[in-house]
């Protein structure tokens, strides 16, 4: 077995084992960098030691060597291993087996050095290199050497990449110069000689066109290397894909040339220095020349008015923050135009430039300006007449309402279904078939109908609608698209036409019933008068207390009369003179009470004044009332009685004036007149219902 005199001086780790693994002796190197002890070391497996344990994988990998080893094989590889400061190293490690006499295996020879350094700086330039080549990758760069004297051209991984499409690929000197293209290859040829000859550093571009016809654009770069005797050696140079960058220059410039002749103002400026570029639109817009707004602070220039401080528009540009809005410009003749601004911030070779796009608004601002003023006209002129607006979207099934009529009932955003939902149940049916009418793509579109709002309250409105269908399509393709229609509110008038319908009935009955008065009055004044002078005087008088009755209740649509007023018509001429007192509260007179009651006053004033107290100027009437109640009927009891005038004596025949009072307050309003012949003067009592 070695001495350990001899293992003990080696600089290297160094371990005998037993073929099973089992340690048998080790060095003072390997105990120093383990931190163990050789009692805790010797007779243990060596796969078991705490240098390998930290790591079931390195352990495993240990043990399977050993059992190799112990079959007769050598082997080498790299393992790691734990010291007895926690530091991981990597071991360069050696096996091999020691046979006997016999050419047995007696035991295994592990040694090893440590080579973590070495593996560290190998993966610190395995890592550079692989940077090294993602960045040429990345940047389409690629480098090559050129030996002069064997005129021989080598080539990075890129560079064949870049050339042929494949870094794999094969690219000899004469395989390269045949993609240059023709136009580019002697210029190029040129370059290289003349920087060979001179050399000095040299710049150049050309084209090559692939095998697959494809055509690239690269950048060179590249300079001589000379040796002692001053004759040249090789080029070192670099290649670079500049297609891309070339395309987008031309796009800039083009772009550029359209920006020139843009109609739509666009510059752009530096907060340091100004304006750099000013174009065709801002010349027409804002009339100052190229040569002029070079230069100056746009914004002083031009008067800018932002809806914000100035200094904070700038602030934001410095902060690499966009701003877009609506500005006030002044022109180089004094004119003031909105425009639409869109502001942005760009980094130009670590300078903030700073682009501008502007759109003239002026004319849109006015005509929005009298769009809001018809608008509002409108609002007013349509909510004064009671007109409110639908617009149906036949492709989304939404209808667009305005507030009246249809804010109780229908949602502001509502479908056709909430619509008609909102129509009174009795007129549902009518209105979805003239509604699915109008819908019909073979009719003209047009809707026409009035029909009943039912309110959450359970007030009915009437409404009167118009709408126009509006279709697209032809044939059988043809569908309707939207319906645009008014609505206004006519239940006002639909009421006045609906009382006015009642009143003319009303009227028309009345005016029979009083033809038919008329009739007999004429009949029995004809028949109780002396002679036509006579006839003519009272038929004259009653048909006139008829008609003052028709003039009150016509001002009120025949609604019905004051008691008082109709005092005061049918005894104008007796209250005149103060002959007549009357006295009792406020009375509502039903028409057909009224039109009665006023007919008898008359007879009674007619009386008084031929034959009673108003025939002298010393009587006087007094005329009372009071309303009561009875059998849950509201009667009115009036008093005519008559004072101070000559004599009365009961009439030995009844006149006709004494029967029609009678009959009127017994027939026609079914209450009672009692009339009383008092020598004092004749005193009537009337009573009648007010209904």
């Amino acid at each position: 077995m070695l001495s350990r005199d001899i293992i003990d001086h080696v600089s290297a780790f160094v371990g005998v084992l037993e073929p099973d693994g089992t340690v048998i002796e080790v060095n003072e190197t390997a105990l120093e960098v383990s931190g163990a002890c050789r009692g805790d070391v010797v007779g243990r497996k060596v796969w078991d030691l705490s240098f390998f344990t930290y790591d079931s994988a390195v352990a495993g990998r240990l043990q399977e060597a050993i059992g190799e080893g112990a079959q007769g094989a050598s082997a080498r590889f790299d393992i790691s291993g734990r010291t007895a400061g926690g530091e991981t190293i990597v071991i360069d490690l050696i096996m091999r087996p020691v046979r006997d006499q016999n050419g047995r295996i007696k035991l295994l020879v592990l040694s090893g050095i440590d080579i973590t350094e070495r593996k560290r700086v190998e993966d610190e330039l395995r890592r550079s290199l692989d940077l090294l080549e993602r960045a040429q990758r990345v940047g389409r760069l690629g480098h090559w050497s050129y030996n002069i004297p064997a005129a021989q051209l080598s080539w990075s991984a890129e560079a064949r990449r870049m050339f042929l499409g494949d870094e794999n690929a094969e690219l000899t000197t004469e395989r390269m110069l045949q993609l240059v293209h023709p136009d580019d290859l002697e210029r190029l040829r040129a370059e290289s000689r003349e920087a060979i000859e001179t050399g000095k550093r040299f710049v150049s571009s050309y084209r090559i066109h692939r095998e697959n016809g494809e055509e690239r654009i690269f950048e060179m770069e590249a300079e001589p290397d000379y040796g002692p005797d001053g004759q040249p050696l090789r080029m070192f140079g670099i290649t670079r894909d500049v297609t891309e960058a070339r395309l987008h220059e031309r796009e800039i410039l083009e772009q550029q040339r359209i920006i020139d002749q843009s109609l739509e103002p666009i510059f752009s400026w530096q907060i340091e220095d100004g304006v750099t570029h000013w174009n065709r639109g801002c010349e027409q817009l804002y009339g100052y020349s190229k040569k002029e707004a070079l230069g100056e602070a746009p914004y002083k220039l031009l008067a800018s008015k932002f809806p914000l401080p100035t200094s904070e528009v700038i602030a934001l540009l410095r902060s690499g923050e966009s701003w877009t809005g609506e500005v006030v410009q002044t022109t180089r003749d004094g004119r003031q135009v909105i425009v639409e601004v869109r502001i942005d911030p760009a980094q130009v070779n670590d300078r903030m430039l700073v682009l501008e796009a502007h759109r003239d608004i002026t004319g849109r601002k006015e005509a929005e300006k009298q769009l809001k003023l018809s608008e509002e006209r409108l609002a007013i002129a349509t909510q004064l007449a009671g007109v409110g607006f639908f617009d149906f979207d036949q492709i989304t099934g939404t209808v667009n309402l305005s507030r009246d009529p249809w804010s109780e009932v229908c949602p502001e955003k509502a479908t056709i279904e909430d619509a008609i939902m909102a129509v009174h149940p009795a007129d549902r049916e009518a209105f979805r078939a003239a509604m699915a009418k109008a819908h019909d793509p073979t009719g003209n579109g047009e809707f026409e109908q009035v029909f009943r709002l039912l309110k959450d309250t359970g007030e009915i409105r009437w409404i009167s609608v118009k709408s126009q269908t509006f279709f697209e399509g032809e044939g059988k393709d043809r569908r309707p698209i939207r319906t645009i229609g008014a609505a206004i509110d006519i239940t006002e008038r639909h009421n006045w036409e609906e009382q006015q319908r009642l009143l003319m009935g009303e009227l028309n009955h009345r005016v029979r019933n009083t033809l038919s008065v008329v009739q007999a009055i004429a009949t029995q004044t004809l028949r109780s008068a002396k002679d036509p002078e006579t006839f003519v005087q009272d038929f004259k008088g009653r048909i006139q207390a008829i008609a003052n009755a028709y003039k009150l209740l016509n001002e009120t649509t025949w609604q019905g009369a004051h008691l008082t007023d109709l005092i005061r018509e049918q005894l104008s001429s007796a209250c005149g003179a103060g002959q007549i007192a009357f006295d009792g509260p406020e009375v509502w007179l039903p028409p057909q009470v009224a039109l009665n009651l006023g007919l008898v006053l008359h007879e009674l004033g007619t009386n008084a004044q031929k034959h009673g107290a108003l025939s002298v100027p010393t009587g006087r009437v007094e005329l009372s009332w009071v309303v009561q109640k009875e059998d849950k009927k509201s009667m009115l009891k009036m008093s005519w009685r008559e004072l101070g005038g000559p004599p009365v004596y009961p009439p030995e025949a009844r006149g006709f004036g004494m029967s029609l009072i009678e009959r009127t307050i017994g027939g026609a309003v079914e209450g009672e007149a009692n009339v009383r012949f008092e020598p004092e003067g004749l005193h009537c009592l009337i009573e009648l219902p007010l209904r």
